[in-house]
C-alpha cells in the first residue's frame, strides 16, 4: 500500500499571517540598519509560522512560534551546541518581546528544496544523500549534552507506550476495532524487541523526517527544525526517516547502515530496521489521539499503521 507524503496534513495550529509593519518592529530591534523588501509565507509544517524576508541586507527566514510557546530555548542551544559541527541554519536573533506577542527567530536562509520535496518529485535520493543523512544522525546520537534542564525528557519503559496510546477512545475509533487488535497482537508478540528499543538511548532529533532536511545547490544536507530534540530512542530517529520505506530500496537500506556504523561509536543492531519501523509505529497512534479535527492527516497516519502492519506481516 502507497502511503501519502505529510505534505498534505492540515496544520494543527493556524498559520500566523503577519504584516511588513511587524516584520519592520522584529528585524530592526536585531539591527536598526533592516530595510525590509518583501516577504513569502513558506506553507510547511503545521505548528510553527515561517516566512523567507528580503531585506537590504540578503535574505532571511523568520519563524513565528506559537502562542506561549517554549521550544525556541532548544533551537537557541542547538544553535550553540551544533552551529559548525553539523549543517543547521545559523540563529541570528531571538525576539522575546515583540509587537506579535510571540517568540520570533531570525535564521539565516537556506536555499534548497526538502528531501521530502525531492522525493515527491523524483521518487528517490541519490546514495550521497543517504550517506549524509546518516552521518548526521550519528553525529546527532553521539552528541554528549550537558545542558540537560532544556532537554529534559524522562519516559516510562517503551513496552507501556502502545497501550497508552491504543486505549484513547479516540484512537479506536478513527483506526477500527480490528486494526487496533492488530496492532496490540502485534506488540504482544515483539514485546522482546520493544525491550531491545529501550537500549538505544541517546540525544535525537525526534522529528527525523525527511521534510526537516534541506538540500543545498552543492548537495549539502541540512537539518532543521528542533523544537522536538530530546534524549529518547535512536532508532526513532532513523524510522522516522525510512517511514515511506517505498522511497528507499535495499542498497540505500544497507548504505546508511554502513555510513552510520562508520561514523558512530556504538553500531546500529544487526536488526535495527526492523526495530526502527516497530519505534515508529508508536508515532502515527499518538498523533492520532489528538483533539483536532485533521482528517487528511488522520487518513495517512491510518495508511501509514496499515503499512507498518504489512511490513510485519500482520
Amino acid at each position: 500500500m502507497e502511503v501519502i507524503m505529510d505534505n498534505l496534513w492540515e496544520r494543527s495550529i493556524p498559520f500566523y499571517n503577519t504584516s511588513i509593519k511587524e516584520i519592520t518592529a522584529i528585524f530592526t530591534e536585531y539591527d536598526k540598519h533592516f530595510e525590509i523588501l518583501n516577504y513569502f509565507p513558506i506553507n510547511v509544517g503545521c505548528r510553527n509560522s515561517n516566512y523567507k524576508v528580503h531585506t537590504n541586507k540578503g535574505y532571511f527566514l523568520l519563524r513565528i512560534c506559537p502562542l506561549n510557546d517554549i521550544s525556541y530555548k532548544k533551537e537557541r542551544t542547538i544553535s550553540e551546541l551544533f552551529y559548525g559541527y553539523l549543517n543547521i541554519p545559523k540563529l541570528l536573533f531571538v525576539s522575546e518581546d515583540n509587537i506579535t506577542q510571540r517568540i520570533c527567530l531570525i535564521y539565516e536562509y537556506i536555499y534548497g528544496e526538502s528531501i521530502q520535496e525531492m522525493l515527491i518529485q523524483k521518487g528517490k535520493l541519490e546514495n550521497s544523500i543517504i550517506i549524509q543523512v546518516a552521518e548526521s544522525a550519528s553525529y546527532i546520537h553521539n552528541c554528549y549534552i550537558t545542558n540537560k534542564g532544556v532537554f529534559d525528557n524522562d519516559y516510562p519503559p517503551f513496552v507501556t507506550w502502545y497501550n497508552l496510546f491504543l486505549e484513547k477512545e479516540i484512537v479506536a475509533e478513527r483506526i477500527g476495532k480490528k486494526i487496533k487488535e492488530r496492532v496490540k497482537t502485534l506488540i504482544a508478540d515483539k514485546k522482546r524487541d520493544l525491550y531491545e528499543i529501550d537500549k538505544y538511548i541517546s540525544f535525537t532529533h525526534s522529528d527525523f523526517r525527511p521534510a526537516n532536511m534541506l538540500i543545498d545547490k552543492n548537495n549539502s544536507v541540512w537539518i532543521v527544525d528542533w523544537e522536538f530534540s530530546g534524549f529518547g530512542h535512536s532508532l526513532g530517529d532513523i524510522g522516522q526517516f525510512f517511514r515511506y520505506e517505498n522511497s528507499f530500496n535495499q542498497k540505500q537500506i544497507r548504505i546508511f547502515q554502513e555510513a552510520y556504523n562508520n561514523s558512530s561509536k556504538r553500531s546500529l543492531p544487526s536488526d535495527w530496521y526492523k526495530l526502527s519501523k516497530l519505534r515508529d509505529l508508536v508515532n502515527p497512534l499518538q498523533m492520532l489521539g489528538a483533539k483536532e479535527n485533521l482528517p487528511q492527516k488522520y487518513t495517512d497516519l491510518k495508511d501509514i499503521v496499515l503499512n507498518t502492519l504489512a511490513f510485519f506481516g500482520y
